[in-house]
């Protein structure tokens, strides 16, 4: 549309056929962090004129050197620190285990196994134990023990990533568990990234 037309009835020339009236967003996502969308279009993603083009588009950053405006720095960037908390968020170990149970009562067993997953969080060192549910197992299964940090001894210490391995008795609230077995991101996480050779 040309920009020296009045808005006058009779002089907007709309297209009737046209269903979609949506704004396309104006920020792309790309492994989950926000950057401008160089791609422009216009309302129900039709083209845009050049006019439009000439407003929508930033300025280049390749021509555009911000010391001019801003003065020269005084002191270099500093490295981008990332976290730990961040590095590690939704990475967990996951380690199975069993517990023996003692059975009351039974003249037919002395105690009963049962299996469960450790889940050990490295984002702020946390632990949980969860038994998977069984239909009609008339067992108190699902969340075992609560996440948080567990303590291992009397002295103030917690259980650490450190302390975890396969074949390992963990004494948790009283209850013995014996890690048997772990996932393929925690094998490759203990070979490569936490315990390397």
């Amino acid at each position: 549309m040309a920009w020296g037309l009045p808005k006058l009835p009779g002089l907007i020339f709309s297209d009737p056929t046209k269903s979609q009236h949506h704004i396309r967003s104006s920020l792309r996502y790309y492994q989950g962090h926000r950057f401008p969308d160089t791609f422009i279009r216009g309302p129900g993603g039709t083209a845009t004129d050049v006019d439009s083009n000439a407003f929508a588009l930033p300025d280049d950053s390749v021509n555009y050197d911000p010391s001019l405006t801003y003065g020269r720095v005084k002191q270099p960037a500093l490295p981008v620190v990332i976290p730990h908390w961040v590095h590690y968020d939704k990475r967990c170990l996951n380690f199975t285990a069993f517990f023996k149970q003692t059975v009351y009562d039974n003249p037919d067993e002395n105690y009963r196994v049962r299996i469960v997953n450790i889940i050990y969080f490295l984002e702020d060192d946390t632990m949980t134990v969860m038994e998977p549910r069984v239909k009609n197992s008339g067992l108190w299964q699902g969340r075992l023990v609560k996440r948080g940090k567990i303590p291992k001894n009397d002295l103030g210490e917690f259980w650490h990533w450190k302390d975890l391995d396969i074949g390992k008795d963990l004494c948790i609230y009283g209850k013995v568990f014996h890690t048997v077995s772990c996932d393929l991101f925690t094998k490759v996480q203990f070979k490569t990234v936490l315990k390397p050779e």
